[in-house]
């Protein structure tokens, strides 16, 4: 299976360009509920079903977070500056050095740079790179080892007696703002190296993904089997960009080139046994048989501004995120995790940015502050809308 079209139309401007710190959320976990002790059972001795990380609130309830959970008081510090609506067109470059950012004003159309004494490019694994490219930035692992986790899904209705026997005791079905219903909960199949592929379970209609237009469900009734593989990494699954075309911003248009090897199939077609044997177990299937989504559904994209040991071709940034051969720039996200993955990368990627933050702490105290200045350093932002 291959992909190899050209990208259309983005939603989104190209890149966050910034002067960052890094906010940290604690994310706390819940009980795996009704459909984490059916499943089991159906599950290799090596196997069980965990929690996943949601948001627990003050009254016991779960719900999915969102940006503000993320920045936290961040959004309200005086150090940080915010501009929304705002396109990063390029890095400003002083021979190796960055300097900062031209940014584009979306609604005046109006041009400016905005200087720094650090960057940090975190736009995503496929605009950073295009962002770094549109730079003169170009490496020559830059878009390349593209990775994304192939995904099944599967729908499955519990039981109305385990919906029934929960509420019971519970006392609790979905509220009006979103909380999750204790029977179905949020579930994670770990990966291991038998089965390589993580499995997700979640309550649909609570699910950040909406269901199709009239689907009318019981709250906590209907769960999702979602089920992520690892996948082969290679050089020749990339972002390809050129000089000689430009997408809707005017950034150099995107081409991409991914496939699936053999084995990426055939861990697959393992995951679609296994899936559709965790269906059965947990209740009844919606569906004749689980879903293969399109590649890159899963938005999980990765690699593309990956870290290395060495400046040997192989990466784009050291193991703190510092480009390689540019003294002032940073690049965080998904895109710079360099092996498979076949969960959320989420918190692998929050961890990782946690070093090269203090990497980024130590290269602006290293260039002249001293004292509480240094300790609390000005910071820039310059986001997406």
């Amino acid at each position: 299976m291959s992909v190899d079209d050209h990208i259309g139309t983005v939603d989104e401007a190209a890149g966050d360009a910034a002067v960052v710190g890094v906010a940290q959320q604690e994310l706390e976990a819940r009980d795996t509920g009704a459909v984490g002790d059916v499943a089991e059972s159906a599950l290799p001795d090596d196997g069980a079903f965990e929690p996943l990380a949601v948001t627990a609130r003050s009254d016991g309830a779960h719900t999915w977070s969102g940006t503000d959970m993320v920045l936290g008081p961040a959004a309200a510090d005086e150090r940080v500056d915010i501009a929304d609506r705002c396109l990063g067109l390029r890095v400003v470059l002083d021979g190796d050095s960055a300097t900062g950012v031209v940014v584009r004003d979306l609604v005046t159309g109006e041009e400016r740079d905005v200087r720094a004494r650090a960057v940090v490019v975190a736009a995503d694994a496929l605009r950073t790179p295009q962002l770094l490219y549109a730079s003169g930035i170009r490496p020559p692992a830059l878009g390349r080892y593209l990775n994304d986790q192939p995904q099944i899904v599967y729908a499955v209705r519990l039981p109305d007696d385990v919906v029934a026997a929960h509420r019971a005791v519970t006392g609790r079905t979905r509220d009006e703002d979103g909380a999750i219903v204790p029977q179905s909960g949020v579930s994670w199949v770990p990966y291991t190296d038998a089965r390589p592929f993580h499995g997700q379970v979640m309550q649909l209609d609570a699910s950040p993904v909406p269901l199709a237009d009239g689907t009318d469900v019981e709250p906590g009734a209907v769960v999702g089997l979602g089920w992520f593989c690892a996948k082969d990494i290679s050089p020749d699954d990339r972002v390809e960009f050129t000089d000689t075309a430009a997408d809707a911003y005017g950034l150099p248009a995107m081409r991409i080139h991914y496939h699936y090897s053999d084995r990426d199939l055939a861990t697959i077609e393992q995951a679609r046994k296994a899936v559709t044997e965790a269906g059965a177990a947990v209740g009844v299937p919606l569906d004749d048989s689980p879903l293969l989504l399109p590649a890159g559904s899963s938005l999980h994209y990765q690699g593309t501004t990956r870290m290395g040991p060495a400046d040997d071709g192989t990466s784009v940034c050291d193991s703190h995120s510092r480009v390689w051969n540019t003294r002032g720039l940073w690049v965080a996200g998904n895109n710079v995790i360099p092996t498979a993955t076949a969960c959320n990368p989420t918190l692998t990627s929050v961890a990782l940015a946690v070093r090269g933050a203090r990497a980024l702490l130590e290269h602006l105290g290293a260039d002249g502050r001293s004292g509480p200045e240094r300790a609390r350093p000005r910071e820039t932002g310059v986001v997406r809308t």
